[in-house]
């Protein structure tokens, strides 16, 4: 009887070592995840004047829609760099236990998917990435709460 109960004892501390242990990887992936989607405005801002501008500043003449092309750019790497944001104050929250705040990295997750993949058919292969950072977003915000309410 005392040996079953010391079987029971050492399942369950590998069975918490087990989840404690998913848990830190899939934390630290969310994390690096929120972080590459951050930092990817700075890498969209800078190829406006790479190679966004060279290519259309000799073929739109009227200086109005350039502008505006320019702000719209600045627009959506001004987004990426807010989602990067949002996901790392998310990600601390929910580290905290926070569970609510799940819906955050899901809606920017499927909006990161289905962006990706109409990009990916239409422009290239390029927004694969997107499809990618999505997709872990994804299957870090159910692995990390799948794992909170069971324990």
């Amino acid at each position: 009887m005392r040996q079953e109960y010391g079987r029971l004892r050492w399942i369950k501390h590998f069975r918490w070592s087990y989840i404690l242990m998913k848990q830190k990887i899939v934390s630290t992936l969310f994390f690096l995840t929120s972080i590459v989607i951050g930092l990817g405005a700075f890498g969209h801002a800078s190829q406006w004047w790479k190679h966004v501008y060279p290519a259309i500043g000799g073929r739109i003449t009227d200086s109005g829609m350039i502008h505006l092309l320019f702000a719209v750019w600045l627009f959506v790497s001004g987004c990426m760099l807010s989602f990067g944001l949002l996901l790392l104050w998310a990600w601390r929250r929910i580290r905290m236990g926070d569970r609510s705040l799940a819906f955050i990295p899901t809606v920017i997750g499927l909006f990161y998917v289905t962006t990706g993949v109409m990009s990916w058919i239409w422009v290239g292969r390029f927004f694969a990435l997107f499809v990618v950072l999505g997709g872990l977003l994804l299957i870090c915000t159910l692995a990390w709460n799948g794992d909170k309410a069971r324990t």
